[in-house]
């Protein structure tokens, strides 16, 4: 069992779209495999995966817990901001 002892800052569900045109294969693998890359990159909750979809187009994700900090993660990977549809409820 995993405890935690800090303070969790959101628990709110979120989901993104990405267009392919905008990722390298490097992004795509990283984004694909982003609780093991986030890991190696120190972002906080890597344990806290995200569900991605990958379709021939886009790259989506979704969580009902967003510990795991993506925004950090895409703009530590390269990933331009401007190409980033989010969404939260």
């Amino acid at each position: 069992m995993k405890v935690r002892n800090d303070f969790v800052t959101n628990s709110s569900s979120s989901s993104f779209i990405i267009s392919k045109k905008y990722l390298t294969e490097e992004q795509i693998y990283k984004i694909n495999n982003h609780s093991e890359e986030g890991e190696k990159l120190g972002v906080a909750y890597s344990e806290d995966y995200w569900n991605i979809y990958d379709d021939e187009d886009t790259i989506k994700g979704s969580t009902s817990m967003d510990n795991f900090d993506m925004d950090e993660f895409l703009r530590q990977i390269g990933v331009s901001m401007k190409t980033v549809e989010w969404s939260e409820y």
